[in-house]
């Protein structure tokens, strides 16, 4: 499930909307008609602002996945246990099988 180029990357989707974001505010900005120096003053204010909402869902993201990891854990560990149990009676059983059906004749 977990993809080696970063697509379902939690932290992948934050950053490339995060860009997405700011390349669209600097591109309004370049394009609206002020002068050289609002312009910049709007970039690097609307740049600011977007770093800060930018952290901010990054954290709430981490918050998130903590708080989901703590749920699954229980979980993973009741079907790690019916797995290993699951697996003893099979071999259990195949045992028996052998027994029964595969005598060794002497």
């Amino acid at each position: 499930m977990h993809d080696h180029h970063g697509h379902d990357d939690p932290k992948s989707f934050v950053k490339g909307a995060f860009l997405g974001a700011l390349v669209g505010a600097v591109m309004g900005v370049l394009f609206a008609p002020e002068s050289g120096e609002k312009t910049r003053k709007k970039i690097k204010d609307k740049s600011e602002e977007m770093l800060e909402k930018g952290k901010e869902a990054a954290e709430q993201m981490a918050d998130k996945v903590e708080q989901v990891k703590g749920q699954v854990e229980p979980y993973k560990e009741k079907a790690e246990e019916f797995i290993n149990d699951a697996g003893e009676r099979a071999k259990e059983e195949a045992d028996n099988i052998k027994k029964r059906y595969f005598k060794k004749s002497k």
